[in-house]
């Protein structure tokens, strides 16, 4: 299980900012508004930022510092920090990824289109579908759903028992699923299907053209286009790139420290975090249902919160060690920033929505990240296959040397989770 659940400054932007390349150019899309390779986020323009919002309301008073854990070095050692050594990978952008990200583009600006016709690979299929277990008429579900043959959402074969069908059609077969299907009732059983064909749909999608480029997007020609797509794909590869050494350096800290409990209410906040995030994917906080939900149990979650508590005390330490302190006005300025790149109209709301807690500790991991960062050893290395970042940097996470059954003492055990 992994979650990365903390809000890191650069993690925030990256989910915005990582937008398509084929809408016209904004002070969004323009610039990545994310730290570049190599850099802290405090080296960032800010005029790469959009404009703060429109309504000035006034934040609430606010000491950055008093979310710090206070008297850290009861909790937590740390190790030497300085030259800790991880990879950080490069990307060469081809030709090929310039074309697929125009692809997703151009498909982005697509039309469904209803067919009369035997449904191929690629169309999309509407259909109502009656599951059950084979030998178990009590499992029988139906639904109304949509699929793209070849996705494979179901299965390959699922999808191979749809190719030439109609609409109207109704078809009815079995498929054998094996343990790594994502309905948890169907592993290495045989499933019942009656599909009844609603609709076979393709997209119509634009053809690549000078004309489509001039009309859709803030360039000429599909030259500069192409070039503006090159840029911006090394921008999120390179970003990402980053963002993985980061983590990839928290995690040598946090191996290298020595953790000795924890204070109760930090525990108490990090477990509030973890169940938000996933009760906000559920739309549900009970914590029962949580578990039932995502196949969790209690331990999983302790096991989580264990690894934020860890993470903030060692920013808490190096903070400490180095003098950091993130000011009032800075937190004001990184608040009205971001709330006008996510399109807030109120600071106050963005704060509200994305808590105050996570965002002071969001400006604190980036100081703590940029103090690992600049003593880091960084082994700068070409990586030679696409579409994919390896997790060379992500060590197997050692057992403690110091076991206890205490509660207050467990935490050793546990390791930030990639």
């Amino acid at each position: 299980m992994s979650k990365k659940y903390l809000l890191i400054l650069s993690g925030i932007i990256m989910a915005s900012a990582l937008s398509g390349c084929g809408q016209k150019k904004t002070p969004e899309t323009e610039s990545s508004a994310v730290a570049p390779s190599g850099t802290a986020e405090e080296d960032v323009d800010p005029d790469a930022l959009s404009d703060s919002p429109e309504t000035a309301e006034e934040l609430d008073p606010i000491t950055p510092s008093d979310y710090l854990i206070k008297d850290v070095s009861e909790y937590v050692t740390l190790g030497d920090l300085n030259g800790l050594e991880v990879t950080q990978y490069s990307y060469e952008i081809t030709d090929d990824m310039v074309q697929e990200r125009i692809l997703s583009e151009l498909e982005a600006y697509g039309e469904e289109v209803e067919v009369n016709r035997a449904a191929a690979e690629g169309d999309i299929i509407y259909a109502d579908i009656t599951s059950t277990i084979h030998g178990e008429p009590d499992t029988a579900f139906t639904e109304s759903t949509y699929m793209t043959l070849g996705d494979e959402e179901y299965s390959a074969d699922f999808d191979k028992k749809l190719l030439g069908a109609s609409s109207g059609d109704t078809l009815k077969f079995t498929c054998s699923f094996d343990n790594d299907t994502w309905m948890d009732e169907w592993a290495n059983k045989s499933v019942d299907f009656e599909v009844t064909i609603t609709s076979v749909c393709e997209m119509d999608i634009p053809e690549y053209t000078e004309e489509y480029v001039a009309e859709n997007t803030d360039f000429s020609n599909k030259s500069e286009y192409e070039d503006y797509t090159r840029e911006l794909l090394l921008s999120e590869y390179d970003e990402a790139a980053y963002n993985d050494t980061i983590e990839a350096l928290f995690q040598a800290a946090i191996n290298e420290s020595k953790f000795s409990g924890y204070p109760e209410d930090l525990y108490a906040s990090c477990k509030e975090e973890v169940l938000s995030l996933y009760s906000a994917f559920l739309g549900d906080t009970d914590e029962q249902a949580i578990y039932e939900a995502f196949d969790l149990s209690p331990d999983d979650i302790s096991t989580e919160v264990l690894s934020a508590v860890n993470r903030r005390l060692l920013v808490s330490a190096i903070c400490e060690t180095n003098d950091v302190e993130v000011t009032e006005e800075a937190y004001a300025e990184f608040v009205n920033d971001y709330a006008g790149f996510y399109g807030y109209d109120s600071a106050v709301q963005f704060e509200a929505d994305y808590t105050r807690e996570s965002l002071v500790w969001a400006l604190y991991e980036n100081e703590a990240a940029a103090i690992l960062y600049d003593a880091a050893k960084i082994s700068l290395v070409p990586y030679d296959e696409e579409f994919s970042f390896d997790d060379e940097n992500i060590e197997e996470i050692p057992d403690s040397d110091n076991s206890s059954e205490t509660e207050s003492e467990v935490i050793e055990e546990f390791s930030l989770d990639e």
